[in-house]
């Protein structure tokens, strides 16, 4: 697997800071958020494996690489449990027992916009969201642009596959 040139890794990056800064005022401002630290409902229950494109699946690797051989260990056999199986999945990054992303700086897009983000007044959340909203209302709140972010990252970084088809492409051997 090639690595990042720094230019892909700033570009990406910068693309992620954007999402942070788009995300970080709505919990701050909002102590009811769910989509925080301790919160760990849509990891645990994804409705499919998550898409990746080419340049995150790179990153994300970086990050995978980075973990003890024990964790990278449970992380591909939790990948290949989880082939053929049905929805919902639980992410294979998922440290179930803290409930922590073992990949959080590297985690990919889909993590980071969700449960802020819209596309076309369709809600990318889960239910917590939904009656947290019906409860507060959502009238202060800055929506991102789902659809606008997807396609600035295909734009940039070309295919996008299920984490379980780049697992598949990866290399066997602990690099």
């Amino acid at each position: 697997m090639e690595p990042l040139t720094e230019a892909q890794r700033k570009t990406l990056e910068d693309l992620y800071r954007r999402i942070d800064e788009r995300v970080s005022p709505i919990t701050a401002a909002h102590a009811w958020w769910p989509c925080r630290k301790g919160c760990d409902h849509c990891c645990r229950h994804l409705a499919a494996p998550l898409p990746v494109t080419r340049l995150e699946w790179t990153y994300l690797w970086e990050g995978f690489q980075a973990l003890p051989p024990e964790a990278r260990a449970e992380v591909r056999a939790r990948v290949a449990g989880l082939k053929g199986t049905q929805r919902p999945y639980t992410c294979p990054f998922l440290d179930r027992e803290s409930g922590g992303c073992r990949v959080y700086a590297h985690r990919p897009m889909a993590c980071r916009t969700y449960g802020f983000y819209m596309s076309r007044d369709q809600g990318n959340w889960c239910h917590f969201i939904r009656e947290l909203l019906e409860k507060h209302g959502d009238g202060d709140i800055l929506w991102g642009n789902q659809e606008a972010m997807e396609d600035t990252l295909a734009r940039l970084s070309g295919d996008t596959l299920s984490i379980f088809d780049w697992f598949d492409t990866a290399p066997t051997e602990e690099c």
